[in-house]
C-alpha cells in the first residue's frame, strides 16, 4: 500500500500529547473535587496529583507494561492526600460524599475522562490540516478507553490514537515513539514533529529523532523553570499556544 502521508511541507505526521497539550484537566478536575474544600485547596491538590503522576511515569523501568491509568491515579490520589501536609484537606475529602472515602476517589478519577480542549486547540488543528496537509495523531499515555472517552468529551478530531496501552510501553521509553512512526508510515524522523506541554517527552521524541514543539501550559511542567534551556531543546520552537502553531510546522 502506498504511502498516504502527503504533507505539502516537510513536516508529514504531528503527534500531539493529549491531556495538558491539548486538554484542560485542570477544571475537570477541580470540578471533580470535594465541595468541602476551598477553590484553592482542590487547585493546589489537583496539581500535587498531576505532578505525582509524572514522577511515578519518570521513575517507572524504561519498556515496563504499563499499568491502567485509572489504577494508577488511584493510587496516586490515596498517597497525595496521605501526605501529612495534607492532613486537613483529607479529612475533608474523605469526609465527602457521606464519608464514603471510595465514592470520592473514585468520582476524582473519573473526571480524567471528560476534559474540555483549550480555547485555542480546535481552531489550530483546523489550521494544520488546512495549510500544512498533515495527519494529526495522538500520542499520549494512558488507556485507549481513556483517549476514547476524551476525544468525545473535547470534540476533537485526530487520524489516529496511539496509546501506551496500544503501543506496550510508556512515554518517555523511546521505542513507543519509534513504533508510533512505523506504523504511520514515517521512515524519516525528521518528517514528524512531537507537539507537548511537558519538556520530559519533548526530549525523548527529539533523542528518537523527531522534530519538537513545546507548548507552555499554567498547569503543567511546574518543575521546568529554565525557559532558556527550553527554547535551546526545541530549536526556539516554544510557544504559548496553538495559535501559531501551523506556521512554526511550516518552518520546521
Amino acid at each position: 500500500m502506498a504511502n498516504s502521508l502527503n504533507g505539502e511541507f516537510g513536516i508529514k505526521a504531528v503527534f500531539f500529547d493529549f491531556m495538558g497539550t491539548c486538554l484542560d484537566w485542570h477544571t475537570s478536575i477541580v470540578n471533580a473535587l470535594p465541595a468541602a474544600l476551598s477553590e484553592k485547596e482542590k487547585s493546589d491538590l489537583a496539581l500535587e496529583w498531576r505532578q505525582a503522576f509524572f514522577d511515578a511515569i519518570r521513575s517507572r523501568p524504561p519498556g515496563e507494561t504499563p499499568e491502567d491509568i485509572d489504577i494508577t491515579h488511584t493510587r496516586l490520589l490515596k498517597e497525595v492526600l496521605a501526605r501529612p501536609a495534607n492532613a486537613g484537606i483529607s479529612q475533608r475529602f474523605h469526609q465527602a460524599e457521606d464519608g464514603d472515602q471510595t465514592k470520592a476517589v473514585k468520582q476524582a478519577v473519573q473526571a480524567w475522562h471528560q476534559m474540555d480542549s483549550w480555547p485555542d486547540v480546535r481552531a489550530g488543528l483546523e489550521r494544520i490540516r488546512a495549510e500544512c496537509g498533515c495527519e494529526l495523531f495522538i500520542l499520549a499515555n494512558g488507556t485507549t478507553r481513556l483517549q476514547l472517552d476524551l476525544v468525545r468529551s473535547s470534540r476533537l478530531n485526530f487520524d489516529m490514537l496511539f496509546s501506551s496501552q496500544l503501543l506496550g510501553a510508556s512515554k518517555p521509553t523511546l521505542a513507543v515513539y519509534r513504533k508510533a512512526m512505523t506504523l504511520v508510515g514515517i521512515r524519516d524522523p525528521g518528517q514528524g514533529v512531537m507537539v507537548a506541554a511537558h519538556a520530559y517527552d519533548l526530549r525523548a521524541a527529539k533523542e528518537a529523532g523527531l522534530k519538537t514543539v513545546y507548548i507552555r501550559r499554567w498547569t503543567d511542567d511546574l518543575d521546568e523553570t529554565d525557559r532558556q534551556r527550553l527554547h535551546r531543546e526545541n530549536n526556539g520552537n516554544v510557544l504559548d499556544d496553538f495559535d501559531g502553531l501551523s506556521e512554526t510546522i511550516k518552518r520546521l
